[in-house]
């Protein structure tokens, strides 16, 4: 038994693995984002100007590595790199979906792949609306289970809406719960008191 070809082939093997792995992640999150009906409105919320930023830059280095062993031709490695760009690729494109915020005829979600910080419109118990750099924060105030008098376990949804989309959102909040109230904007609030 050789120790380096024992390493090597667990190496290989645990690469195998985290591409497969992220190749289901990628279609359980596109899958998540085609079923979304009724989209009215969208926006990316990455760090990286919109994009996620980590898997951004993975994916940018691998692809960088990936043309250096191309170019310099060595074979040992194609298969490696082209399973690190694969699945940089499908963490992309996992993490740009699922930094996206959707807004719904049925509600907000932030993000597909966590039921938690998914809210229907008549969960909603009240709002504030607090003016930020580039975009208006919301706190979101809503109830676990609707209805229930006992235990009822109170969430809140922080949600930032850049500026480009904060009159549509603004529109979309007044059909969809603005009739039974109204946010508190430009007063001191406290926003670790809901915490």
């Amino acid at each position: 038994m050789n120790l380096s070809t024992d390493i090597h082939s667990v190496f290989v093997l645990t690469l195998a693995i985290f591409t497969l792995g992220s190749t289901f992640l990628a279609v359980y999150t596109v899958a998540n984002a085609v079923r979304l009906r009724n989209i009215r409105i969208s926006w990316k919320s990455g760090k990286l100007k919109g994009y996620p930023l980590f898997s951004t830059l993975f994916l940018g280095f691998s692809l960088i590595i990936t043309s250096v062993v191309v170019a310099l031709q060595i074979d040992q490695f194609f298969n490696i790199m082209a399973c690190y760009s694969w699945m940089g690729f499908c963490w992309f494109v996992s993490s740009y979906f699922t930094s996206k915020s959707y807004i719904t005829d049925h509600g907000i979600v932030k993000n597909i792949n966590d039921p938690s910080q998914t809210i229907a419109w008549h969960q909603i118990n009240d709002y504030v609306e607090k003016p930020a750099s580039k975009g208006s924060e919301f706190v979101f105030i809503y109830q676990a289970v609707p209805g229930s008098t006992r235990d009822r376990k109170i969430i809140r949804l922080e949600l930032f809406v850049p500026d480009r989309k904060t009159d549509k959102f603004n529109k979309v909040i007044d059909l969809k719960i603005g009739k039974t109230m109204t946010p508190v904007v430009d007063t001191s609030f406290d926003f670790k008191a809901f915490e």
